[in-house]
This record gives C-alpha cells, structure tokens and sequence, in this order.
C-alpha cells in the first residue's frame, strides 16, 4: 500500500463536511469508494454467471477485474482464485492452472511482506479498514488452492504432479497454526508497542477529568475498551453460538484430506493412504464410502488384496456462506467526550443453500446410490473464525481506537477538523465481508462398482446426465459441479 493514502482520504472527507458533497476522487493503490467500503469490481457479475453454469464467463470477468501493471500485484488475490476456480469448471484446465498458480505466487508474496512489515505499516492500514485493504487468504483458501490445483492436474493426467500439490495442501493443513501464528504475530507487537506508549502518554498529557480529554492515551483507551463488559457482550450476543460450536480439527478441510487418501488408494500407495483415510473417518465416521475406502486400505496392508475397481462421483454442492457486516458503538465515554464517533464493524456468515441435499449414482451392476457429505464447507470456515475470533475483534478494536485518539488529537486544534476526523472513522469502519464465493456449501461422495459398459447415470434433482469412462480405465472419479438446482452442472471424468 502506498504511504500517505490515509492522509488523502481524510482530506477528502474534509471536503464532504465543508462542501457538503459525496463526490470523492483518490488515486493510488486503493480507492477512496473502495476505502469506504464500496465494492466497484464485477464480483455480482461474476457469480451472477456462476450461479447459471457459464464458467467461463465467470472465469473472463474476474480475469477483467485484475491490474494488468505488475507481475505480482497483491490487489489481485481474490479475481485471481475466482479466475482459476471458474476455469477449472469450464474444463480449461491450462488457464485454470495458471490462475491458480498466479494465486499462489500472490499468497506467498503477501505473506512474506506482512512478516517483513514494520509496526508503523501495521498501524496505519488500522487507521484504514479491512475492506480497504488487498484481499488476503484465509487457511482455508490457501488449502483450497493445492487441492484444486490437485484436482486440476488429474483432469489432464498429470498424476506425479497432482501427488506433489495432494501433499502440499496436506502439509498446509499441518503447518497452518505455526503459519497463523506467525503473521498474527504483528499484531501483538503492535498492542504491545501501543500498551507500552501508556506510560509516556499518561505524563505527557496532565489533563483534568472534566474537560473531554483522554486520560493515559492510546494505551490507556485500548485497555479499557478491550475489557469493557458491555462492549464486550454487544460483540459476543452476534456469535452467541460460536463457542458452543463443533465441527472439525482447526485449519483442517476433510474433504483435501479425504481427497489425498483417495488418490494414494488409486494409485496404490496403500500406506501413504491408510493414514489420511483414518483421519478423514475420524471426522466423517458417519459416511459409508470413507469407511469402507478405509477399511478396503487398512485390510490391503494386511495382504487382502483390493480385486475391485470402482467409480467415485464426487460432487461439489451449492456455495460457501458469505459474509455480512455488523457494526457495534463503543460507549464515547470510554474514550472521550471531544470524540464524535468510535465504533468497530466485524464480519458474521450468513449460510446459502445447497443445490441439492444429494445427486443419485446409478451403474450396470450396482445398486443406485446416494452421494454423501464427506466435508461441510460452513464448518470449515466457521472452524477457522472461532480460531482466529480473539484476533479479528482485538484488531477491530484496535482501529477504533486508533481513530478515536485522532479525533481527539484534532479536537484541539480545529472544530471543523474534528468534525471530518470523526466522519472519516465512521465511514471507514467497515468489516471485510470479501469471501471467495464461488467455493461449495459441501463436498460429497458415493461409489460404485465400475461397470462393464462403462457408463454412469447421474440423477440431479430433475436433470439425468449419463457420463462416459474411458474404456481402458481401471478406476475412475467423476467430478461434478453444481452451484445451485438452477446451474448448468460442469462434469468432468478422471480415468486411473
């Protein structure tokens, strides 16, 4: 980000106050309406074409959405991954492999720059917003990537490839707390540094109770907005259910895991396989196929040799919950009576449906059979809030408070200036609702005995798609899409 950016957009908002005009022109890396929380991408577009089964659409219109100026330009995280997402469904498996390793290049260099940052840049993209900021990855988008990656590379059987990302995003699941341990990391020095400053202030700024002003400065305001009880139970009563909530291991996706334990199975590394499919039971132990794939493995180690081969469908269903922000007012008293506004704004899911509660799998030889849910992609994502939920709130109030010690600062020195300082919090308090919307609801699974003709029958809802294996194949997946029970469902055929 561009240093003096914030000092561009608080002018502007001195503008609006004297002016009395919403008319707000920034340059630089981020927009004055993007930093206000306004959302100028194609982003409805895009999901819009999602939502009807026009990937490729989808695909070129998050491709328009990137800065074409650098190699890596962080700004591009979020079209990136939809882009390569999208393609992997309209089975343009090339450019869907480029996007996503373009996705990956951008994570790893984001960061890198937030491990090399100082204390000061951390600050002053406080004093912006979330929202303002560059889209970054959560765990389990980083997860997501290797594993359609993964995906991407068996559609074009590029099997020794797929194996290396299989075990990188296995390997991202084992390494994501030490990771998230790390890039939090700047953060706690930052409050440290701030609660530190406490001391300074309090001597710096002999002020008396009753004249409005901040007693003991930052470090004092932060304090005691953190252990405010009221403020406290405000943000608490949005996540009532949030620490009651269980689902899966923190950071871990069953289904990448269930994923890379499949294709270990397949390709007959029985004891790289056991282990994964064990884990993916643990978490599943209700699903019929990962316990018998569990089982079929566990016994072929034991010298019963698996003679069977088989169809898995695996069937992507509906879309991931989105993200709505929630705004809570922190009491000025807290703070100070010269300060106009302070108030934090924090993301909450709001869940989307399914397409269907299951697709019907029916081959020559076997029974028909319905897929089952192998990974609940709201768990996941909610699983990963409850783990980093301290650290979102501390860094919302963080900001707010940042803020608030600004208008106080400049209700010293000018009335009107003050006035535009509290307008600029206000109107730069936003949560980041962004979300890579184009990921399932759930992933699911059923399995057949490979059959003789080497057709399936997919039954979705009111849709009957007969799909065809390649006649030499031995085993075989069959990767289905469907985004909603209006979509055009993308199918794709991986013959082992």
């Amino acid at each position: 980000m561009k240093k003096g950016i914030r000092e561009k957009l608080k002018k502007n908002v001195v503008s609006i106050v004297l002016l009395g005009t919403l008319s707000v022109t920034v340059t630089g890396c981020i927009s004055a309406t993007r930093s206000l929380g306004i959302d100028t991408s194609s982003n409805k577009e895009q999901d819009e074409a999602f939502l009807r089964g026009d990937y490729n659409a989808s695909a070129n219109l998050a491709v328009k959405d990137k800065d074409k100026d650098a190699k890596i330009d962080s700004d591009n995280l979020l079209p990136t991954l939809k882009a390569g997402n999208a393609f992997l469904y309209a089975k343009k498996y090339q450019l869907s492999k480029g996007y996503l390793d373009e996705s990956e290049d951008i994570i790893k260099y984001q960061r890198e720059q937030i491990m090399l940052s100082s204390v000061s840049d951390y600050i002053e993209e406080l004093q912006l917003n979330d929202a303002a900021l560059e889209y970054r990855a959560t765990m389990a988008d980083s997860i997501m990537l290797n594993t359609y990656k993964a995906i991407d590379l068996m559609a074009k059987n590029d099997f020794n490839n797929a194996r290396v990302e299989l075990n990188r995003a296995v390997d991202r699941q084992r390494r994501a707390k030490e990771v998230y341990s790390k890039l939090i990391a700047k953060q706690k020095e930052a409050i440290l540094a701030k609660e530190k400053e406490n001391g300074k202030e309090a001597k710096k700024e002999k002020t008396e109770k009753d004249d409005g002003s901040i007693i003991g400065g930052i470090g004092s305001i932060l304090t005691k907005t953190l252990n405010d009880a009221n403020t406290t139970k405000m943000i608490d009563s949005h996540y009532s259910n949030l620490k009651s909530f269980k689902a899966y291991p923190d950071f871990v996706n069953p289904f990448t895991t269930y994923l890379a334990g499949l294709y270990f199975r397949i390709t007959g590394d029985y004891s790289k396989s056991v282990d994964l499919l064990k884990e993916a039971t643990g978490m599943m132990p209700k699903n019929r196929v990962v316990a018998s794939d569990f089982a079929m493995v566990d016994k072929a180690l034991s010298g019963h040799k698996i003679r069977s081969k088989y169809v898995w469908v695996i069937f992507e269903n509906g879309l991931a919950p989105l993200k709505k922000e929630f705004k809570v007012n922190i009491p000025v008293f807290l703070v100070s009576s010269k300060v106009n506004y302070v108030g934090i704004a924090l993301p909450e899911f709001e869940p989307r449906n399914d397409a269907y509660s299951s697709i019907t799998v029916k081959a020559e030889g076997s029974s028909s059979t319905k897929t089952e849910v192998v990974a609940d992609m709201d768990k996941v994502f909610k699983t990963e809030f409850k783990y980093t939920y301290n650290d979102i709130v501390t860094r919302a109030m963080f900001s707010a408070v940042l803020k608030a010690y600004e208008q106080y600062l400049t209700s010293k020195t000018s009335g009107y200036l003050s006035m535009a300082t509290g307008l600029f919090s206000a109107l730069t308090t936003h949560a980041d609702t962004r979300t890579w919307s184009t990921l399932p609801k759930d992933f699911q699974v059923a399995r057949v005995k490979m059959p003789k003709n080497k057709t399936v029958q997919l039954q979705l809802g009111k849709k009957n798609e007969t799909v065809h294996i390649a006649k030499n194949a031995k085993n075989a997946i069959i990767y289905v899409r469907v985004p909603a029970a209006m979509s055009i469902p993308s199918i794709s055929v991986i013959n082992f």
